[in-house]
């Protein structure tokens, strides 16, 4: 019977670790998708305020033109879209060097790229 319990209890294990993963790749995926509507938005938002900067320079109203919406809201979005990078980092266990930006491991004491101290 030690035998089959401990079949059974490495099998346990098995499946336990292969729902984690793919538990994980379904939120990786989940927060790729948000990451890549996040991106769209983003592209939006710059489009918006080239064409509102645009006019208001052939209008020559540039001095008077409030640029503050658009620019807080690309702000927003920036902020949005780092907070879900950082979420997929952390399910995959890495993060980013503070200097460069490189993805690296979670356990890493210097960065491979510029060799920063973590």
């Amino acid at each position: 019977m030690g035998i089959f319990n401990d079949f059974l209890e490495n099998a346990k294990a098995v499946v336990y670790k292969v729902g984690e993963k793919a538990s994980d790749a379904y939120d990786i995926t989940k927060l790729n998708t948000i990451k890549a509507r996040h991106e769209r938005d983003l592209a939006k938002q710059y489009k918006a305020l080239g064409v509102k900067y645009y006019g208001a320079f052939k209008s020559n109203e540039l001095e008077k033109t409030d640029f503050s919406k658009e620019l807080s809201e690309i702000e927003d979005l920036i902020e949005q879209l780092d907070n879900t990078k950082k979420q997929i980092d952390n399910i995959k266990s890495m993060k980013r060097c503070p200097v460069c930006s490189k993805l690296i491991k979670a356990d890493e004491t210097y960065c491979s790229e510029c060799g920063s101290k973590l």
